[in-house]
């Protein structure tokens, strides 16, 4: 999809979204909702590689890590401050 064929999809969707009753999304929620009702066959593609991906992962037994240790992990990685 063209530059100007994008800008347009995207004012029609938020427009529409506006006016049925999504007036307290923020133009970046919008944009985000647009984006992912609007992928390209390629963008899909990865999408459901992933998820297919992470579903064997799980059948395999990769249960993934502990979201508190990723933080953790995340925090001293950035130099970050403690959460309160």
């Amino acid at each position: 999809m063209a530059t100007q064929e994008q800008i347009d999809s995207f004012h029609q969707f938020a427009t529409e979204q506006i006016k049925n009753g999504g007036r307290g999304k923020s133009v970046d929620e919008l944009y985000d909702q647009w984006r992912l009702e609007n992928l390209s066959s390629e963008e899909l593609e990865e999408n459901v590689a992933a998820i297919q991906g992470a579903i064997d992962d799980m059948k395999n037994g990769d249960c993934g890590r502990d979201v508190d240790e990723v933080i953790a992990e995340v925090r001293s990685k950035y130099e970050l401050p403690a959460s309160e």
